[in-house]
């Protein structure tokens, strides 16, 4: 397989959101894909936060991975330790091909560079494919936000789950 992950170039914006599109379902998001208007790079999720999955040239995947002090910039030096997956898309034609667990193993390296000891993400209880590739890359169950999400006339869950890093 001639698959490397990478780190994202801001000229590869449209083809994320493409995948973005490709790859969503009601399983896996509360929302709709991004619109082509709004950026995958906004705010904390700028390129450098953003690994693509490359075959042949060809980006078939990405994970959006942010620092939680992004998002709590008071709580900075109390959440520097920690890492946030906010995304994780590979497009369906190429699922089963071992390119997740290369991605999740591609931000365990970037969180530990980075000086993480903790990755962090949600995942709705019905995209059991995302929670089973994440159990065997070692993330654990951490809580559950019951019926989180109405998606459609279902109620969904919101589970959390996390990877405890070496210190």
């Amino acid at each position: 397989m001639g698959v490397r992950i990478r780190v994202a170039k801001p000229g590869e914006e449209q083809r994320l959101k493409w995948i973005q599109r490709e790859a969503w379902s009601p399983e896996t998001s509360p929302a709709p894909p991004q619109s082509s208007g709004r950026s995958i790079f906004d705010g904390p999720v700028e390129a450098g936060n953003v690994l693509v999955a490359d075959e042949n040239g060809l980006v078939v995947g990405f994970s959006k991975l942010v620092p939680l002090a992004t998002s709590y910039p008071d709580l900075a030096n109390a959440t520097a330790h920690v890492q946030q997956l906010h995304g994780f898309s590979v497009l369906p034609n190429y699922r089963g091909r071992g390119i997740g667990r290369m991605m999740l193993d591609a931000v365990r390296t970037e969180s530990l560079r980075r000086g993480a000891t903790r990755i962090t993400l949600r995942v709705l209880a019905t995209n059991e494919r995302a929670m089973r590739l994440y159990r065997a890359a070692g993330y654990e169950i951490e809580g559950r936000l019951r019926n989180e999400f109405r998606i459609g006339d279902r109620f969904v869950d919101d589970v959390l789950m996390a990877l405890e890093l070496p210190a």
